[in-house]
C-alpha cells in the first residue's frame, strides 16, 4: 500500500486560534478590548472625543493583530523592521564590476 499524503497550503493555520491568532495576539485583542469596554462605561459616549478615546485601545490592537501578506500580522512586520533598521544594522558595500577602482579600502 503506498501512502502519499498532500499536505494542505493552510496547514499551519491549524495551530492558530481562529485560523490567524497567536495566543499572544489573543491576549493583546482581548486587553484592547476591555480596555474599550471599561472606557466605553466611564466616559460620556455622546461627545465626539470620547468616542474616539473609548474606540482609540480596540482599534490599535486590532491594527496590530491584523494579518498581512508575508508575514504573520503587522505586529510581526514592526518588529522585523525594528530589528533590521536599529538592532541588526548591516552596512552592504557594493562596488559594482569595475576592474579598478579610485578609492582604496581603508
Amino acid at each position: 500500500m503506498d501512502y502519499n499524503y498532500l499536505v494542505p497550503a493552510n496547514s499551519k493555520k491549524q495551530g492558530l486560534i481562529f485560523g490567524f491568532l497567536t495566543k499572544v495576539d489573543l491576549i493583546i485583542l482581548l486587553v484592547g478590548i476591555s480596555v474599550s469596554f471599561v472606557l466605553l462605561l466611564l466616559l460620556p459616549v455622546t461627545e465626539i472625543w470620547a468616542i474616539i478615546v473609548t474606540l482609540l485601545p480596540v482599534g490599535s490592537c486590532a491594527f496590530l493583530v491584523f494579518p498581512i501578506p508575508n508575514y504573520h500580522n503587522t505586529r510581526v512586520f514592526i518588529q522585523e523592521m525594528y530589528k533590521f533598521y536599529f538592532v541588526n544594522r548591516r552596512k552592504y558595500i557594493w562596488r559594482g564590476w569595475c576592474y579598478q577602482y579610485e578609492q582604496s579600502d581603508k
